[in-house]
Parts: structure tokens; sequence; C-alpha cells
């Protein structure tokens, strides 16, 4: 991506505030304009002194445009301030909505901290360009414009200088530029590297404690510090030295115009007011110049660290309309797969060809072995994924025809990981449904077989949770997945292995609460234990992505198949019988 793309697809951004935006560019580029004055006041100031004219006009002019000076760029400069930080607010917000609506697959594909670094860096870089966009890139430019005709009319000569100049500086900038892109690009790798490994080591904090890694994650940490200093010092050298030689280069020029002055002075072609005045504008002009080279340099960095940026905003476009081609309505609960398909792109993983039909209120239990295609099927239900053939009703309707949110707002999922945020008891319940009541949020905690332990909390439903829930036990954390369900009261439930990471005394509490949850529900249980699905109304195992066996659970007990032979091997039966 060029340049130039880079920088107005960023200032695209500034739209929303096109109105103020504009009035705070046009007051910096009459700032700009006004700032030019100064040095051809105080040459007349000098020449006034030397006895060729009246001074206190002179200095007076100078002394009120000096104040207006610093009070108009305060002025100007905290509306600049205060647009980029409620655009950068703005961008976050609306950049975090778009993303967190985006299929769990998505975010899979990408890795949450990758998301993160990105977002978090691309929006400190436009907070960085709309900044200076407002206070003095237009600005610059106009002030470019001025300058240059307005030394041209002083003298030909000096002005040639000053030209000399600019050419070099063009030239320096170019060559840098070249050589640095690929660098600059691999040091935006090292940062999201260096960014992954912290997010990925604080997150499981617990795992590199129990096995003593701290040390050697830290070592880690330091070799990919290295790596980025390896790839980002060669990059800052090359700006080191543009940016010598343009200062060499700034300090010739300025030598150079003091002696083509002087010879001019003693030849009395001008005079010292108009030579203090030139350097005055040579010093600008300097400025403005060091200003486009800080300019382009950041447009340079800011591409490595927007092109990401960029292309997952273009790519995070979730198709999440309010209103679908069907309205699910009041939902009974009936479900059908028919002759269902989808593959994991590059794996071997998914399901083939799957077809049953669940009634209202059934329960269907789903086994089979790992990555036999359980959370696939419900993932595929929940439109987490689309099936690449075949179609799944809900109530007769065809679901890849209705908004994502009315189809979730008919499912609730308690999954094996309890999924609980870093809030209160009472919010982590409560987002079960928004706007419930502390009533509601109460006799769901009640239903869930949860009150005892929240009332055993100092702060009650108050109490924080933890990262994840980390400061309850194993079955506090499901009995408040379920509270929230329950809260839900959405028509279909999904258990996905609600209960497989908990030892048989917490299963049985949390059981009954499962119990209460299922009750008239078309509910699908993901189970590894089968004990749990003894009254699960069809059963569906399956093997390698399709239906090995189908059917009710006292069926296929004693049908001498595969299910036979699991219930044998998990204790159940006594011995299975011949297929």
């Amino acid at each position: 991506m060029s340049l130039t793309r880079v920088y107005f697809r960023s200032l695209a951004y500034l739209g929303v505030y096109r109105w103020r935006v504009s009035a705070v560019v046009l007051a910096n580029v009459a700032l700009a304009c006004v700032a030019i004055l100064e040095p051809i006041l105080f040459g007349r100031i000098i020449d006034a002194v030397s006895g060729k004219g009246g001074i206190e006009l002179n200095l007076a002019l100078w002394g009120g445009l000096a104040v207006f000076n610093i009070v108009a760029y305060v002025l100007v400069a905290r509306q600049a301030d205060r647009l980029a930080h409620a655009r950068r607010a703005a961008l976050l917000s609306a950049s975090y909505s778009r993303l967190i609506s985006m299929p769990l697959s998505w975010h899979n594909a990408r890795g949450n901290s990758n998301v993160l670094h990105t977002l978090l860096r691309a929006s400190d870089t436009l907070f960085s360009l709309w900044l200076d966009f407002m206070r003095s890139h237009l600005a610059t430019a106009v002030a470019l414009a001025m300058l240059v005709p307005t030394a041209l009319a002083m003298d030909l000569r000096l002005s040639a200088v000053l030209f000399v100049l600019g050419a070099v500086y063009w030239l320096v900038q170019s060559v840098v530029m070249k050589k640095t892109r690929g660098g600059q690009a691999s040091v935006e790798k090292h940062y999201h590297d260096l960014f992954s490994h912290i997010s990925d080591t604080i997150s499981g904090v617990s795992v590199v404690q129990s096995y003593n890694r701290a040390k050697a994650e830290s070592e880690t940490l330091g070799r990919l510090s290295s790596g980025l200093l390896k790839a980002q010092f060669p990059v800052l050298d090359w700006w080191a030295l543009a940016s010598a030689l343009n200062r060499m280069a700034s300090t010739i020029s300025m030598m150079v115009i003091l002696v083509i002055g002087t010879a001019l002075v003693m030849r009395g072609e001008m005079t010292v007011g108009e030579i203090i005045a030139f350097i005055g504008f040579a010093n600008l002009l300097i400025g403005k110049l060091e200003t486009i080279r800080g300019f382009v340099s950041q447009i340079f960095e800011a591409r490595s660290k927007l092109e990401d940026f960029l292309a997952l905003e273009a790519d995070a476009r979730p198709d999440e309309d309010s209103v679908g081609e069907t309205s699910l309505g009041t939902v009974e609960g009936r479900v059908e797969f028919k002759n269902v398909s989808f593959d994991f792109a590059g794996t071997t993983q998914g399901i083939r060809d799957v077809s049953f039909a669940v009634e209202p209120g059934q329960t269907v239990a789903i086994v089979g072995a790992t990555g036999a295609g359980k959370t696939t099927l419900v993932n595929l239900l929940q439109r987490v994924h689309e099936p690449q053939a075949g179609r799944i009703l809900v109530d007769g309707k065809d679901i890849s025809t209705v908004a994502r949110t009315e189809l979730r707002a008919n499912i609730a999922t308690v999954f094996q990981d309890a999924g609980l945020l870093n809030r209160t008891i009472g919010e982590n319940v409560g987002l079960g449904r928004e706007g419930a009541s502390a009533a509601d949020i109460s006799e769901a905690i009640a239903s869930a077989a949860a009150t005892d332990f929240v009332a055993s909390r100092p702060d009650g439903v108050e109490t924080v949770v933890g990262d994840r829930g980390n400061r309850l036990s194993g079955g506090e954390r499901q009995r408040l997945a379920i509270a929230r369900a329950i809260l839900k009261s959405a028509p279909i439930l999904v258990l996905d292995e609600a209960t497989s990471a908990l030892d048989v005394e917490t299963e049985r509490q949390v059981q009954s609460a499962l119990d209460t949850l299922t009750k008239d529900r078309t509910t699908f249980v993901i189970a590894h234990r089968l004990s749990t699905i003894r009254n699960a109304d069809l059963v569906i195992l399956m093997d390698h992505g399709r239906i090995a066996e189908i059917g009710a659970y006292d069926e296929l007990a004693t049908r001498g198949g595969r299910f036979t032979h699991l219930l044998f091997e998990s204790g159940i039966l006594g011995a299975p019988r011949a297929a």
C-alpha cells in the first residue's frame, strides 16, 4: 500500500468531525501565514536600530504578533487535542464492537493477542497522524507555498541556496525510505511476536509457575526483545544518518547564505535588516523542511503499523443484520439437520452428510471420540460456521436465512469452561438477559443451586470472580454458568461438556441444576461421561464426522454395537454383547 493511500485512508476516519477539523486546520494555516511576518518585522527593527526608520511601531507590531501567535496556538492546539482524543476513543469503541461480533473461527484464525496488538498499535498511530494533520501538515504545506515566492522576491541568489537544500532533503529521505522499508515491516512482526508471547504467558501464568517456567519464559522474552532490537537498530541507524546529513546540509546552507549576504551588504545591494529577515526565512524554511521530513518518516513508519489494521477493518465486517430474510418468531424447539457437511480447511476434521431430527423438549446426547465432530455440530447450529452442504432447520425454517442475533437469542450455551468474565457474580449471571433485575438474577442463582455459596461470600452477588472465575471452584463456576443460561430462558439449550472437568461429587451437585435447566427445552448434550446421558431421548454416536449410530439410549445400549462397547468400557454395562 502506497504512503499516499495509507495517509488518506487514515484521514478518512476524521470525516465524522469534518467541519470542526476543517476549522482547526484553517486556523493553523492562518497561524502559519502570520508567522511569516515575524522575520520581516524583525528585519525592519534591525534596520530601525541602524537609524533607517522608526522603531516603536515595528516593535509594537512584532511584540503583538508574538503574543497573538502564542495565545492562538494554545487555543487551536487544545481543540486539535480534544478532537484527536475523541476520535481515538470512538475508533476503539467501533472497532471493538465489530471485532467481538466476528465468528469464533475468524478469531481463532488470527489469534486474540494479534488482533488486540494490531488494534492498540493502530489507534495510537492514527491518533498521532490526526493530531499532526490538524496541527501542522497542511499548515506546513501552505507556509512553504508562501515562503518560496517571498524568498524569491527578496533575492534570487540566496533563494537558490534554499532550493539546493530542499533537493538534498528530498534525496536523503527517498534513499532512507527505500533502504528501510523491509526493515520496518520486520520490526512490526517482531513487535507482534513480543506482544503475543507476553499475552500468552500472562494468560497461562498458573502453568508457567507450576512448571517453574518463569525464568525460561523471561529468557525467551529476552531473546524476542533482542530480535526486535536487532531488526530495529539498522532502521534507526539509517534515520540517524538522514538526520545528520540534513543537519549538515542545513548548517552549510546557513553558512553560504551568511557569506553571500555579507558580500551583498558590503556591496550595498542589501541592508543588514534584509539579510536578518532572509536568515529568519531560511530558519523558518529549514524548520518546515524538518517538519516534512518528520511527516514522511511518520507516514513511512505508520504504513507498517496500519496495513494490518486496515486489512483487519476490511475483513471485520460481520453480517449481523438485525433482520434476516426469515424470522423465527416464537420458537418451539424442533431442530433438524438435513445432509449437513462441513470441513475445516487443510484438515480432515468436520462433519459429513449428517441428518437427524429432534422434537421440541427432547434431549439429544452427542458422544464420540475427540475430533469426531461433536462440537462442530453444535457450532453449526449456532452459525459459528456455515454448512458447506445441506441445511439446518429450526421449527422448519432454514437458519441460514435467520439473522445470527435472532438465532442466538433462542439458544443458551453452557461451556466446559464456564466462560466467566472478571466481573461480579451478578454481572456474570446478568449477561444471560439484558436488563435483568436483581430479583431475576437472584432467582436464576437459586435455580442453579448456587445461593449458598454466593451467600457465603462477604460481598454476595457483588463478589468479583477474578480472571476467568479463578476465585471460585470449578463447581461454583459451572453453577454460575448454568444460572446465566437459566436467566436467558432460551428454548434451545447446548451443554458443551459442561461437567466433564468436574469431579464426581461436584458433578452430582451441578447435575440437579442442569436438570432444572433442561426441563421443557430442546437440549443438545456433548458428554464424555456416558453416565450423565442416561435420560437422553436420542443418542448420536459420531465417528470421524459421520453418524456411526443413532437411536434411544436403551436401544443402543442393547444393540451390541459401538455404543454398547463404550458403555462396557465405561463400566456402565457388565459385558458387551456381540454385534
